[in-house]
């Protein structure tokens, strides 16, 4: 009798582990779609610090801006 619940323990656990690791999802280095959105990510976060430099700037007042308009067109 415990011979039997030896082996249904061990087949269980194999199936447990069968299971586990086939639901076990890629690593987010090998996920092309991650590794693409940390750059787009990256990209966005360099664009934000721009934008505070520029409006920074502009709110200190050295900057003027002269709108012109062409009639011709």
């Amino acid at each position: 009798m415990n011979r039997c619940l030896g082996w249904a323990a061990l087949v269980t656990l194999g199936v447990l582990l069968g299971v586990a690791s086939s639901s076990h999802q890629t690593t987010k280095a090998d996920d092309p779609d991650v590794a693409a959105n940390a750059d787009t990510v990256a990209e966005l976060k360099e664009i934000k610090t721009q934008l505070k430099e520029i409006n920074a700037y502009l709110r200190s007042g050295v900057v003027k801006t002269i709108a012109v308009m062409n009639p011709d067109k």
